[in-house]
This record gives structure tokens, sequence and C-alpha cells, in this order.
């Protein structure tokens, strides 16, 4: 995934006298047809072996449904079928995770530093000038501080760099749309990236002359010479000698230079499987909690009782209004049958031209406080430490979408989506083993909405949506909402969020980061996992909560 794909190329990079493997379990993900970002909202669904297609548990509060977990499979990850959004997230989450675990590496001035070296930001289009300031970024800032090992030395090389762009088509009420809801009292957000996201502002993408930009294509194309990729291998365990992590061992071991089904590293093994696999690929190899592990008669190399807890995750639900006729058309931005958009993505495979070959639908993004969530009873019985995260200047409580596509309205009709995500979540599940069977998929628990002040959240952030969408500039052309709940009591929102809510696949936190001296952490602020020599987790299975 991304993690993987960019420490692959900047180690390659620093250290060219060494030898790079870089080891993934699906393919190389370069099929033309499913690169087109105009395809971007089908991809995962429709792109065969991107996605792993997990399943949750049944979830309790969500009418006991297993949830769709989709993680990208290949090179690339889950950058391949994501929507491709590009949000840094609020300067509070990076210097909480700082003062969490006592490293000044992870505070926003040291992490801004790192997200311009990865950067490549064009000039946006004329038309989005006065909606958008991205200030110097344009000609993104180099250099930050130096540490002396090979780790952080990788830092500092030369790297490749993801574009970040804007689509080209601009819909006929984007601007107007965007100045009329400042009218009514949102704030605006003329760079969502700044490190300050809270008001309304135009959402910012991986993508590039209509092509959608993934790890792999951003920093993985024309790989230097000392980096081998190799394809088609998932990776079962590492193996150890005692405490030492001396290399993993793969499913088939049948491509070259993986013959004998191991791979011995002279250094380090570093796992970049994501919050899923990651967990998983360490407790079959004997990392973990020992009581779980004994369950699987597998043999306990290191206890580490935090190996695939601390799940966090967070949900999103779509809602969309009817809008009255002549209202601007985006029922014909992209075709609505399946077999139509088959036919488009032929024509964008032969010679990358039809619907699916323009920039379209820029998006609004709203990262916005509630006054009635940091007033409510389930707030105040939030620890102080979460109370003043969640309260903090640049902290958002929910998300909105708006401009999105979707398929629940059709022709005639016209519509206009947003999607609201439930922000802060504080339930917090479990990514486990199956069986000892490296085939098996994890067994995934998310607990959404567990916690009462998730369900807390879910209520008012769906209030705060329909009080968006019904704010003077937009209630002018509302006809109805193709679906809503009975009512606006707590019970009837939450009775609607448990049948439409999906996870956003946020997923984290399942090899949690920490201080040494914490008994929950899985790795250290270097990364290495606690009591082991020669191994590394770099992944968003580190994060010790979930960044908004």
């Amino acid at each position: 995934g991304p993690a993987g794909c960019l420490l692959a190329s900047r180690l390659a990079s620093a250290f060219k006298h060494d030898q790079i493997l870089l080891i993934e379990a699906g393919g190389d993900n370069k099929a033309t047809e499913y690169q087109s970002f105009g395809d971007r909202y089908f991809t995962l669904a429709t792109a065969p072996g991107f996605n792993w297609g997990y399943k949750t548990v049944p979830q309790e509060h969500l009418e006991q449904r297993e949830m769709d977990y989709s993680r990208g499979k290949g090179l690339g990850g889950s950058s391949a079928i994501n929507f491709c959004v590009w949000t840094r997230g609020p300067s509070s989450d990076y210097d909480r995770w700082a003062q969490i675990v006592d490293d000044d590496t992870w505070s926003w001035p040291n992490v801004e530093k790192r997200y311009q070296k990865i950067e490549k930001i064009p000039p946006p289009p004329k038309e989005y000038q006065r909606h958008v300031d991205l200030g110097d970024k344009v000609s993104c800032a180099r250099g930050y501080a130096q540490r002396r090992d090979f780790w952080f030395a990788a830092l500092t090389s030369n790297i490749r760099e993801v574009e970040i762009g804007f689509p080209k088509r601009w819909d006929p009420d984007f601007g107007n749309y965007l100045d009329d809801t400042q009218k009514d009292g949102y704030p605006r957000a003329l760079d969502i990236n700044s490190g300050n996201p809270i008001g309304l502002g135009v959402l910012q993408h991986s993508t590039s002359n209509g092509k959608r930009v993934t790890a792999a294509t951003a920093l993985l194309s024309n790989a230097p010479d000392n980096l081998t990729i190799l394809t088609g291998q998932p990776v079962e365990r590492v193996v150890c000698d005692g405490l030492k992590v001396q290399g993993v061992a793969t499913e088939s071991g049948t491509t070259a230079p993986v013959t004998s089904g191991l791979v011995f590293a002279k250094k380090e093994v570093i796992l970049s499987a994501g919050a899923l696999d990651t967990p998983r690929i360490l407790l079959l190899s004997g990392i973990g909690s020992k009581s779980e592990l004994e369950k699987f008669d597998i043999p306990c190399i290191r206890d580490i009782p935090g190996v695939g807890k601390n799940l966090h995750d967070r949900l999103f639900m779509e809602i969309i209004t009817v809008r009255k006729p002549g209202t601007p058309n985006r029922t014909s931005y992209l075709p609505s049958s399946p077999e139509e958009r088959d036919e488009a993505r032929k024509q964008w495979a032969q010679n990358e031209t039809g619907p699916f070959s323009e920039f379209f639908l820029p998006q609004m993004v709203g990262f916005i406080k509630s006054n009635s969530l940091v007033e409510s009873q389930d707030f105040k019985t939030l620890s102080p430490e979460v109370q003043a995260a969640i309260q903090a200047k640049t902290s958002p409580h929910l998300e909105l979408i708006s401009h999105l596509l979707t398929t629940s309205v059709t022709s005639p009709e016209q519509y206009l989506g947003v999607i609201v995500g439930f922000m802060n979540p504080q339930s917090s599940g479990t990514v486990a083993l199956r069986s000892k069977d490296p085939s098996d998929p994890p067994l995934v628990d998310p607990k959404f909405l567990d916690s009462a002040f998730d369900r807390r959240v879910a209520v008012e952030a769906f209030r705060e949506a329909i009080k968006f969408l019904n704010s003077p500039s937009l209630k002018k052309d509302h006809v109805r909402f193709a679906a809503e709940p009975e009512s606006l009591s707590d019970e009837d929102i939450l009775a609607f969020v448990g049948k439409a809510a999906s996870s956003m696949w946020h997923m984290c936190g399942t090899v949690g980061m920490g201080k040494l001296s914490s008994p929950d952490a899985c790795v250290g602020t270097d990364f290495r996992v606690v009591g082991l020599e020669g191994l590394r987790v770099v992944d968003m299975s580190v994060a010790p909560f979930l960044p908004r």
C-alpha cells in the first residue's frame, strides 16, 4: 500500500548500495481500464483482483450486518481502489500523537514538512482561484530535521512525488454553491490541508491528467535498480531466530528470487500490510497475546497483548436530495447503468476517451464543529484528555462531502449528493485469527457504535447534515430526500443509521505506537516492534488513535 510503496522508494534512493525487496501479495494493478479518475467510485467493486473483499463480523448496532471492509490488494494497496481524496487532517491530531508517544517528530510542524516532501501540487484551474488559496504549497518546501539512523536517513532522501490536483470540469453551480453556503453562515476553508480544515472548502484529489494517482504509479514508476518488486507472493509470517527476525515466509515460493518460500533479510524486515493484515501476519508469526496464540497452538515468540487490539474506524452515510427540474444535470455526468459503465471503461482502455476521460465534479468538503455534541451528556462522560482533543481549535466533529455521484437517483430526476462522516469514534474493536491457516481472512470486529458517545455523534452529525441541506441557499431547490428516517428523534435517526451507514475504510490502530514504558505499546516511535530485533511496522496500524 501507500506506506510500503513510499518506504521502498525512499530506502532504495537513500541506500543505493543496498538491495531492497518489496513483496506484494497481489498483482501490479496496471490495468488501464481501472485508472480513470472518472471511474473512481466503482473501482473497489469492479476491478478484478484489486480488493481483498474482507467483511466484518455482524455489527450489533448496524442491524447485525456484516459490513464491507474493502482493502486494496496489489501494488498501491487501497490507493488503487479509494475515492482519490487527499486530506492531511488537523494539526491538533499530530500534536496529540506527539504528546502520546513523547516524540516531537510527530508534531504538526514536522509532519507538515514531510507532507510537503511528497506532494506535487500544480496551481489550481482559474475557476478555483477565488475558492482556493494554497499559499506557497504549489512550490513545495524542502528539507526537515535529520536523525542519525538508517530509518530517518531515508526520510531525507530524494523521492518521487504524489500529484495532487483538482477536477478540471467545473460543475455549473459549484462556485455559487460555495458562495451561498458561506452566506448561510458556514465559514470558508481556502486550504483544507493547511492544518486547520474547519469550514467548507474544495476537496483536493490524488489525480493527474484524468487518471488516478496511486502510491505505485507515483512512487514505484521507474524504480531504482536496487529495488526489486515481487508481486503475487502473499507473506504468511515472519521468520525468527529467538527474538531476532531473519526474514519472511511466503505462500508459494515459486517466483524468482523466492524459490524456497523463504526470504532472508541482511538488515531488517518491515511490515506494511495495513491495519488488518499486519496484525494477522504478526499473530501467525507468534507475535501477540500469548493466551490468544495458545488457542491455535501457535508458539509465542513475543507476548505483545496489544497486537490486533485498538481497532478504530469511522462510519459514513449518504444523504441524497432530489432537486427541482432545471438544476444541474448530474445524472448525465457518468453512465448510470452497469452496462453503460462497462462500455465507457472499454473506450477508456482503448484510447482514453469517452465519459471516463474528463476530470469532473469538483467536490465540497466541510469539516464542521457541533455545539450540541460537546454540550451532550455523552461527551461529558469522556476522559478530560479526550474531551480536550475533540474541543481543540482545529478538530472537526463531522465531515461533509457534497457533489458526489450516486446511482440511487436516475434521469430525468436531478439530485445533490452529500455524505456525512462520523468523527472521533471511541469504540474500539479487534483483529483476530480465524485459524492458524494463513489463507484464512482475519476475524474483524470494529464494534461500530459500541460507545454511547459514538451513537451521539451519529445523531448530531446526521442532524447537522440535514441542517446544512435545509440552509436557505440549498432548500430553495429541494423536492424531497431520496431516503430519510421517520423523524429526527434519536431513536429514528439511529434506526436509519443502522440500515444505511457504511465503513469509511479508515481502519487503524491495531499495532499501536506508544512510549516503550507503556504496556499497550506494540511499536516505538522508530516503528521497531517492542522486544524484537530486526522488525518494524510501517502503516496505519501504528496510529495510537484514528486521525481525522
